[in-house]
């Protein structure tokens, strides 16, 4: 979906978790199709599903597929995730990688993990 600004996410994210019953829900975060520096904000919130969820609840099923990563940890405050960010576009420019997907964001408590999807690597 497209947005106006990042606080965007916060009300489709709190929309998803209301669509799915809390003993289906699992690890949430975002998928970044584009960010500011690209010209525009396009992301999907994301629900990991614990169990099937009986019936339907409005809204698409989708599996995220296995992917190489560069991660980085961050605090859950804007200020520490783009330190992180920066870490792993830097630790990729030095090494010649480019992103291969959406970056992901994941949930874990008071932290944040950053992902972002690498061509296969052997």
């Amino acid at each position: 979906m497209k947005l106006n600004s990042y606080e965007e996410t916060l009300r489709f994210e709190q929309e998803l978790l209301s669509l799915v019953p809390p003993e289906c829900q699992g690890l949430r975060g975002v998928l970044w199709h584009r960010c500011a520096a690209s010209g525009s904000l396009e992301a999907e919130p994301f629900i990991a599903l614990t169990k099937r969820v009986p019936g339907k609840i409005g809204c698409d099923l989708k599996h995220l597929p296995e992917a190489f990563l560069a991660c980085a940890y961050s605090g859950d405050d804007e200020e520490s995730a783009e330190q992180a960010y920066a870490a792993i576009r830097s630790w990729m420019k030095v090494r010649g990688y480019r992103s291969a997907g959406p970056k992901r964001e994941l949930y874990l408590g008071p932290m944040l993990e950053i992902q972002f999807p690498l061509p296969g690597i052997s």
